[in-house]
């Protein structure tokens, strides 16, 4: 499941539960997509639980800490 939001730039952002490095559940990630910007990278903001707790957070987490975790996330490469 994913969520949509916009950051303080008024940009689109897609955010969705991901697993860890190489398919682990263990330290899953959230993602952000930017929709409105295909030239912003992807950004991963990584969590010590497993899947199960990246997708409570996007579904269950006020807007405004899913802005925080935008914006600490970590480009991806």
């Amino acid at each position: 499941m994913s969520r949509s939001l916009l950051d303080h730039g008024f940009r689109s952002w897609e955010a969705f539960a991901s697993t860890g490095p190489y398919g682990y559940s263990d330290g899953s990630r959230v993602i952000f997509r930017c929709t409105s910007d295909p030239g912003e990278r992807p950004r991963a903001f990584a969590l010590t639980g497993d899947n199960s707790e990246a997708e409570a957070r996007v579904t269950g987490a006020p807007a405004s800490e899913l802005l925080e975790m935008l914006g600490r996330a970590e480009p991806l490469s």
